[in-house]
């Protein structure tokens, strides 16, 4: 029965290598602003950051849309403390990364309602533009930026997600062990066949030197016979 699903097994595995998956997270290590984070508001001050991702542009236009994807943070107090504890920022990806892009964060006071609303520019507190080169990998790049009277210090880094590989996330590749493959995947993506198993899927038993020689000793006593 399932000979008669590996070809529709396999087409699917060739549609999914199509397709790219992957997460941009930055992390807000500090910030501060000789204005005055949250301004005349010195009770219950709270801020909260926006990133959003962009095709690598040479004059940067920070307004919408932001065509790789945008996040927003929590809504946190604006003492140091709280900014360097927040968790990081995800932006969420399925196109092959591209390894160059427009990054654009700001820093926003949160409206007294406790929503964190971009409507009213006047909330603004600072905004950073800037193009960025980036590798897949786990280590986290540190920048830092001075502009606007402020300083904002920051790390980011982007990940593929599960089973997608390859320095543009679009590898696919899934281990397993059943009927429709015996393998595992390296790095870039590519299948590393289980010990006894060969073929591109790992699918074919992969025959023993000692089976071999019996086959061929089989063979040569008919023939001498």
């Amino acid at each position: 029965m399932a000979r008669f699903f590996l070809p529709f097994v396999l087409m699917l595995l060739c549609v999914q290598t199509t397709l790219s998956s992957g997460v941009f997270e930055l992390k807000i290590n500090s910030f501060s602003s000789s204005r005055g984070v949250c301004g005349f508001q010195t009770r219950d001050c709270q801020i909260f950051f926006r990133v959003c991702l962009k095709h690598s542009q040479d004059v940067i236009n920070p307004e919408p849309p932001c065509t790789y994807g945008t996040a927003l943070t929590d809504i946190f107090g604006a003492d140091s403390k709280s900014i360097s504890s927040s968790a990081p920022i995800r932006v969420l990806f399925h196109f092959k990364w591209p390894g160059t892009f427009s990054l654009i964060i700001e820093a926003w006071n949160a409206e007294s309602s406790g929503i964190g609303s971009t409507d009213n520019q006047n909330n603004l507190i600072s905004r950073l533009a800037t193009r960025r080169r980036l590798t897949v990998g786990e280590e986290w790049s540190q920048d830092v930026d001075f502009s606007n009277k402020s300083e904002l210090r920051y790390s980011y880094h982007v990940l593929c997600n599960e089973h997608y590989h390859g320095a543009e996330c679009s590898a696919y590749c899934r281990p397993r062990n059943d009927t429709f493959g015996h393998y595992t995947c390296d790095e870039t993506g590519n299948r590393v066949c289980l010990e006894g198993w060969t073929g591109e899927y790992c699918a074919h038993p992969q025959q023993s030197p000692a089976r071999f020689n019996r086959h061929t000793l089989q063979l040569n006593v008919r023939c001498l016979a």
